[in-house]
């Protein structure tokens, strides 16, 4: 193998990551050869601006922790599984060029991560496709699912069919008959939006007020005293960044907090419901009485469904860092876990087109070293099928460990 020149090298889990891609040096290569690495090639925007840094952070981090309990158990049939990470800035653009500049120099990877978002995943997709690359990535677009389009593209997060059966759940918890809306504009929002309707509509839920805001609305009191006007026994909000405290202070200035308010998976992952005052809003008036959508895995009071796979999780997650999120901006490393079990089962690294047919027969059953949640896929859809065992809700709490108190 010839030396790699300059400033760029592929990762191995006890080194630190770059943002360049490799030299030519190397010729193309599909070797099954044990003696050649499985390649992981992660495209994230870690050196971004604003907080969206500190999700990329997270899932590099989550990358990084499964590439090495992999290594620490002999690899992925026997290749020692190295992680090459890529600085997109969080672009889609600058995402797409450096993925295709990446797979024009050097080996071929065995496993692309795209982006930690779907607006940087929805991009490079047709370029995995075209590549003919296996990929499990964390974005949330319904657009990822589609086999049709993209037959080597899995993904991990629930789909937003999942938290609403979740919310359903707590809905008849706590009796409450009416709901009212608030979410944001963009079409992950309203996506969530969707599926929360039809779930609350084939319960013959009430839904009695639905309000939107942009995200430059500072003060939502106008939206939230119409929601109330029609006496809800639960709000529930789809929120994302500072939106969110701008909605529970204005729930505060208005003083409706006597109803319960549910955030979503969105706004769960805010540091304003993970942490308390004065970098939060945990254990303060504007959290009184709200409630978050999160994974169950990410409750302290239980286990998830693999309690011995979240245990490796964590301890590996510890081991490159301070674990500063909810566990659902982690999924990357169940992404890794789930292409390792296909390449396993399959005894190929290199044929993307049979691993996905392997994927595509996974059932809960199904043992393997992922930690968040169990999966289904299908030839019809890519996005895990709808589970609302997955997912819970809980209090607002302090966040310890990437786990809510419950």
């Amino acid at each position: 193998m010839a030396r790699r020149l300059g400033a760029c090298l592929v990762v191995a889990v006890a080194l630190a990551a770059t943002a360049c891609a490799p030299d030519t040096g190397e010729q193309a290569s599909t070797s099954e050869d044990t003696g050649s690495p499985y390649r992981i090639v992660q495209l994230v925007g870690q050196n971004q601006a604003g907080p969206a840094a500190i999700n990329a952070q997270a899932a590099a981090q989550a990358a990084k922790a499964a590439v090495a309990v992999l290594n620490a158990n002999g690899g992925i049939l026997g290749h020692r599984v190295e992680l090459e990470i890529i600085d997109s800035g969080g672009d889609p653009t600058t995402a797409v060029t450096k993925l295709q500049a990446r797979l024009n120099s050097g080996q071929k990877p065995n496993m692309v991560l795209p982006g930690n978002t779907s607006a940087e995943a929805l991009p490079m997709a047709p370029v995995i496709t075209e590549a003919g690359i296996f990929s499990v990535q964390q974005g949330s677009a319904n657009a990822l699912d589609d086999p049709a389009k993209f037959p080597f593209l899995f993904k991990t997060p629930p789909i937003p069919a999942t938290f609403a059966q979740g919310l359903l759940a707590q809905v008849k918890k706590v009796g409450a008959g009416k709901v009212a809306m608030i979410a944001g504009k963009d079409a992950f929002a309203q996506a969530t939006v969707a599926a929360t309707k039809e779930a609350l509509a084939a319960a013959g839920v009430t839904l009695t007020g639905e309000e939107t805001y942009a995200a430059e609305d500072l003060d939502m009191t106008a939206q939230l005293e119409r929601l109330r006007s029609g006496n809800p026994d639960l709000v529930f909000m789809q929120g994302a960044g500072a939106s969110v405290g701008y909605v529970l202070q204005s729930r505060v200035k208005i003083g409706w907090t006597d109803v319960p308010l549910v955030a979503d998976s969105t706004s769960a992952v805010t540091s304003l419901l993970t942490k308390g005052a004065p970098d939060g809003l945990v254990g303060t008036d504007a959290t009184k009485n709200v409630f978050v959508q999160v994974l169950a895995a990410a409750v302290g009071t239980t286990g998830g469904p693999n309690p011995d796979a979240l245990n490796d999780m964590l301890a590996a997650l510890k081991k490159e860092g301070t674990i500063t999120l909810p566990l659902n901006a982690y999924f990357a490393y169940d992404s890794v876990m789930l292409a390792a079990k296909a390449a396993e089962e399959t005894k190929t690294i290199t044929d993307a087109k049979v691993q996905s047919e392997w994927l595509e027969k996974l059932t809960p059953s199904t043992k393997g070293r992922w930690a968040l949640a169990n999966y289904t896929f299908t030839t019809k859809s890519h996005g895990p099928a709808v589970d609302p065992a997955t997912v819970a809700v809980v209090p607002a709490s302090v966040l310890s460990d990437g786990r809510y108190a419950g």
